[in-house]
């Protein structure tokens, strides 16, 4: 009957299907668990799949030694992806040992420094085929000491020499000397406070010492120590195409990216993040001379579009970013943020002082870029409303900005305040103007989105209609004027057409603020 049952089942159309084919069904499903589940639907499925090595090669060690040995026989020989974790069995571990030159992808995950190393010691045999490598590391501390684990005597993992992808996340730092991967591609580094200081040299001698790169990934959260490296030491990785390094010591961090020349990205983010307290940052943007550094190191020709955006938000407290993209479309991402710290509750970093120094210090950044004056556009991104006082400071940057500025094909202002942005920069003759004398710059294009006014939408046309007329009065009007905003008044579109060459008006809702 059994077999009868079999014969049956062999006429099901599921089953007429060629068997490499139904072989690939299990590849379709979410976990491993599946893949079981799939192989006990009858036995046509059951001698295919398991006849099918691919589909077992994804081992957690974790499971057990019977686990272990069942899928290692069914894999045969085909590539492994091991994961581990710091209850995997000892003897589980050197069930690997005649495999290793199978082992395609080796994950350690909340390992301790112990088994990273024991695992390196006991599969010493060549990785011919590991690709990735991606380790989540935790120290192991006593009452009596603050750490148990010495450094290792050997490099680890010395046999991967054709490694392409190295993920790190660790509380230690001082142990990333002992990787040595010539041909790495990917390099990811996260390192969280611990009982160690990171010392910067460690890390460029990584960097170094993987000429191939092409991809770099690092946040560092702790003290970071750069005294160590000679100012004039400069490591090039002459092939990464993306870079971002993320600290929570704006100064170092910028000190770190000054050591570091990617001449051949495409993509470079710097981002400083601390927790909130009582002290404004004091380097939210690097200051003069690293940034031209930086400059110099991260981008090849002039820039071409510059865009910044400074919002509050309730997780992070508040965010602002510089962004730079030069004419070979490389960009440079200056990036900032202040979140609740963990102990305290409440922000206790003062909201006004925080925001106003930001802005200073990020128009700086704007000023001090060696080719402003190339640029060709401008993306403002700043909704926040000041009373006129508060106004005296953003309208000094701003006009200090404007004077920099070369003609500008297109200049976007999303959510700015008119009175802060605009009004100061009429051409009055009778000098009742808001603030110094400033010239607005020369602008084909100009794009107002949802812009920001103390009273009524009225107020805002009247602003943008006296904008236009004044530069059309001093013979450098707008080419095209475009505005943005949720229910406009009909009348702007026919207030503008006197004074710009072509307008356009859209009614659209504010929704997230993008620009």
């Amino acid at each position: 009957m059994a077999n009868i049952r079999e014969w049956r089942n062999s006429f099901i159309r599921i089953n007429r299907v060629p068997l490499d084919i139904l072989s690939l069904i299990p590849t379709h499903l979410p976990s491993q668990k599946d893949l079981l589940y799939a192989s006990f639907v009858c036995r046509h499925w059951r001698r295919t799949f398991l006849q099918h090595a691919p589909l077992w090669t994804q081992l957690f060690l974790s499971k057990g030694t019977v686990y272990a040995k069942t899928l290692l026989e069914r894999a045969k020989g085909s590539a492994l992806d091991i994961a581990v974790k710091n209850c995997s069995p000892s003897g589980t571990v050197t069930l690997l040992r005649p495999h290793n030159q199978q082992i395609r992808c080796l994950e350690l995950n909340w390992v301790h420094w112990k088994v990273i190393q024991y695992f390196s010691e006991v599969n010493p045999g060549p990785l011919p085929l590991l690709r990735t490598l991606k380790i989540s590391a935790v120290n192991e501390f006593n009452f009596d000491a603050e750490s148990e684990m010495t450094p290792p005597s050997l490099p680890l993992f010395t046999s991967a020499v054709n490694l392409k992808e190295f993920v790190l996340h660790s509380e230690r730092f001082s142990f990333l000397n002992h990787f040595v991967f010539p041909n790495l591609t990917t390099f990811e580094l996260s390192v969280t406070p611990g009982w160690d200081r990171f010392r910067a040299s460690e890390l460029l001698n990584f960097l170094e010492a993987s000429p191939a790169l092409r991809m770099a990934q690092m946040k560092i959260i702790g003290d970071l120590v750069v005294q160590d490296v000679p100012q004039e030491r400069v490591v090039v990785l002459p092939s990464v195409e993306s870079f971002a390094l993320m600290m929570d010591d704006g100064e170092r961090g910028f000190i770190m990216a000054t050591h570091i020349s990617c001449p051949s990205t495409k993509g470079t983010s710097l981002l400083h993040e601390k927790a909130a307290n009582d002290t404004i940052p004091t380097t939210i943007f690097p200051p003069s001379i690293p940034w031209k550094t930086i400059v110099d190191q991260y981008t090849r020709s002039p820039v071409e579009s510059i865009a910044l955006k400074l919002e509050r938000g309730h997780d992070p407290f508040f965010t602002g970013s510089v962004f730079f993209r030069s004419y070979d479309a490389t960009d440079l991402q200056l990036s900032f943020g202040v979140s609740a710290s963990d102990e305290d509750e409440e922000f206790l970093m003062p909201d006004h002082d925080l925001h106003n120094e930001a802005f200073s210090q990020a128009y700086r950044t704007l000023r001090d870029h060696p080719s402003l004056d190339k640029a060709k556009r401008l993306h403002i991104h700043h909704r926040a409303h000041f009373d006129p006082v508060e106004s005296i400071p953003i309208v000094n940057e701003v006009g200090q900005l404007f004077k920099s500025l070369g003609t500008l094909d297109e200049l976007t202002m999303y959510g700015c305040d008119l009175h802060s942005y605009v009004t100061p920069f009429f051409d009055r003759s009778n000098g009742n103007g808001l603030g110094q004398p400033a010239v607005f710059p020369t602008t084909k294009e100009l794009w107002i989105s949802h812009p920001i006014s103390p009273h009524n939408k009225e107020e805002c046309v009247e602003i943008i209609t006296e904008l236009a007329k004044s530069r059309h009065a001093l013979g450098i009007p707008f080419e095209h004027v475009t505005v943005c905003m949720e229910k406009f008044p009909e009348s702007m579109a026919e207030m503008l057409k006197p004074w710009v060459g072509g307008v356009d008006c859209y009614d659209e809702p504010c929704v997230g603020g993008h620009m």
